[in-house]
């Protein structure tokens, strides 16, 4: 996400990028050895960050050794502001509001965001994510509020910042109510410019072919999907869920699959390239993206790229996307009324190829207008009321 932003920024910025030596230098000089003319305006510098205790307890001591490295940012941007003199900083990754760095202790204009993570999973639907993933869920919840209101990093850079960003409604709603801001609302994926894929069309006579894909983490919801099967197998519909990825609550959710009589309607892919995954989502006639908690993933930009509609809750960043042209939409309301949702709105899709043929065409739409380029063009604009400056680089070889 953060490496589209960049690249597109470059086209009328000269930047300055700070990023983790040991996890991406390797892998943007050989992007740059691929693309020379793309690396004129700019300069990686990659910081070397010491990991540990990871293995022991992965959530406190991923958060402590990333603010340790955003110090040693911070210091190495100091000296760099001495010799070049910048025109400002935008703390770009990660979008998660825990963490806002140092930049905004520079002496120059601070953007922060796209800022996300205030989004708190609805307590109504803990009882449907297992024991294990509920308890999880329910610390994060409390930790979250805690975190909110409490983190003076956050309170001081929020303050400092000319410019906030919030990825979704949800976060946008947080910054107005914690911080008295007033942010910008841009959620932090975007789509190719070039598509060159036609609008889909499908036989009612078909099987209806449902793509899932995600991580097996009990807030992406598929037992919500599963059901929304057993609801469809109800009614005699014919579907094939197409099924990517793995984790954590796959044994559960392949016994509730077995439990729920619909383990034949589906295919477990586990987890593939990212090339295998799009080439099976373009296979496919729709995207059931059951998520309760989240961003807005690529997967979702990914879809309605490849002209498929999506079927997902009314809520997140996702839910700030997809609207009545490329898709529909269930409220989060409760467990069960989200599995009828996700079945009546699979069995529109089915049983009507006309509605189906409007949304493809409209998924394809709404992909070119959340494009990088148009992005870049609102993000350009931000720099330009913000600091005055402003020279584009889009006219040179």
């Amino acid at each position: 996400m953060g490496w589209n932003w960049v690249i597109h920024l470059a086209k009328d910025h000269d930047l300055w990028v700070l990023t983790e030596a040991n996890e991406c230098e390797s892998a943007i000089k050989a992007y740059f050895e691929e693309h020379p003319k793309q690396g004129k305006h700019i300069t990686v510098i990659g910081i070397p960050r010491e990991r540990f205790g990871e293995e022991i307890w992965s959530s406190f001591f991923y958060y402590w050794t990333y603010r340790r490295w955003q110090a040693d940012a911070y210091i190495t941007a100091v000296e760099l502001h001495q010799k070049v003199g910048f025109d400002l900083a935008h703390q770009l990754n990660m979008i998660g509001f825990r963490e806002p760095g140092y930049l905004w202790k520079l002496p120059i204009p601070f953007i922060w965001g796209p800022i996300g993570g205030h989004a708190q999973m609805p307590w109504r639907f803990m009882s449907s994510l297992g024991w294990r993933s509920a308890s999880k869920y329910t610390i994060r919840n409390i930790l979250n509020w805690v975190q909110m209101y409490a983190s003076w990093r956050v309170r001081k850079a929020a303050s400092k910042a000319a410019v906030l960003i919030a990825a979704t409604e949800e976060d946008r709603t947080a910054i107005v109510r914690i911080h008295k801001r007033a942010p910008l609302l841009m959620n932090e994926q975007g789509a190719k410019g070039d598509l060159k894929v036609s609008p889909k069309i499908r036989d009612k006579k078909a099987p209806l072919r449902v793509a899932w894909c995600g991580l097996f983490l009990g807030r992406k919801g598929l037992p919500l999907g599963l059901k929304a099967l057993r609801y469809m197998a109800n009614e005699n519909q014919l579907v094939e869920l197409d099924i990517i990825g793995s984790g954590e609550c796959e044994v559960e959710w392949r016994a509730l699959a077995d439990d729920l009589l619909v383990s034949g309607m589906c295919r477990w892919y586990g987890m593939v390239s990212h090339a295998k995954a799009q080439e099976i989502m373009a296979s496919c006639d729709v995207l059931l993206f059951t998520s309760i908690q989240e961003g807005t993933p690529a997967v979702v930009i990914e879809a309605i790229q490849a002209g498929l509609p999506v079927i997902c809750h009314d809520s997140c960043g996702f839910g700030a996307i997809i609207d009545e042209t490329c898709g529909i939409k269930v409220p989060v309301l409760s467990p069960k009324i989200s599995s009828r949702g996700f079945a009546d709105a699979l069995i529109t899709l089915a049983t009507n190829p006309e509605r189906y043929a409007a949304l493809s065409k409209g998924a394809l739409k709404k992909a070119k207008i959340l494009s990088w380029e148009n992005k870049v063009k609102v993000l350009a604009q931000v720099y330009l009321q913000t600091t005055g400056v402003y020279v584009s680089n889009a006219t040179e070889a």
